[in-house]
């Protein structure tokens, strides 16, 4: 992985209420893409998904209430460095306890060598869990993140369960396997 460029991306919208339904879609489009609420209608990421935004906004019909811009200078408050806004911004103790939890799952008896025999229940068990702790990740560069990171180990861990999981399973496998085996991957 390249390191951070120290680029935040910053996307600003203004919609009338007779537009909410639009507004809340671009909004929920921005955080699932990651980007974090700076204030009302600012949102910033230090990851650069900009076509996907202006794609977004053309879709709802609102390009023209879209404003993007990029900035090295970002301030919110009295935090200018970059992990401290990271962690001003993000939820990133609640993110790191579903990780966590995700480790320890993976470590347990969903797929550990030590654990018993893998079957499907620890097989939706690990995928919910990964899930979990994956939609809310807005997947920051590691600069950004506290260290040790709990999600780096956690995804670790997942894979190595899910290898043992698939391992254990027959022949092709459930479409679970599949879809998770190459998220994980």
């Amino acid at each position: 992985m390249e390191p951070w460029d120290g680029v935040w991306h910053a996307f600003a919208f203004a919609v009338p209420e007779s537009a909410r339904a639009a507004r809340d879609a671009l909004r929920d489009a921005l955080t699932g893409l990651g980007a974090a609420a700076v204030q009302g209608g600012l949102y910033v990421t230090p990851n650069a998904i900009g076509p996907y935004v202006r794609a977004r906004a053309a879709e709802l019909g609102l390009p023209e209430a879209l404003t993007c811009l990029s900035t090295r200078d970002l301030a919110v408050g009295a935090a200018t460095d970059p992990p401290a806004l990271a962690a001003r911004l993000w939820p990133l103790p609640e993110i790191a306890a579903r990780y966590e939890a995700l480790h320890a799952l993976a470590r347990s008896g969903a797929g550990a060598a030590e654990g018993p025999v893998a079957g499907p229940a620890q097989a939706v068990a690990l995928a919910a869990a990964f899930s979990a702790a994956m939609v809310p990740d807005p997947l920051l560069p590691p600069e950004l993140l506290p260290r040790p990171w709990a999600g780096a180990t956690a995804r670790a861990a997942a894979a190595a369960a899910w290898d043992r999981l698939a391992a254990g399973a027959p022949a092709g496998g459930p479409r679970l396997f599949r879809l998770y085996g190459e998220a994980l991957a």
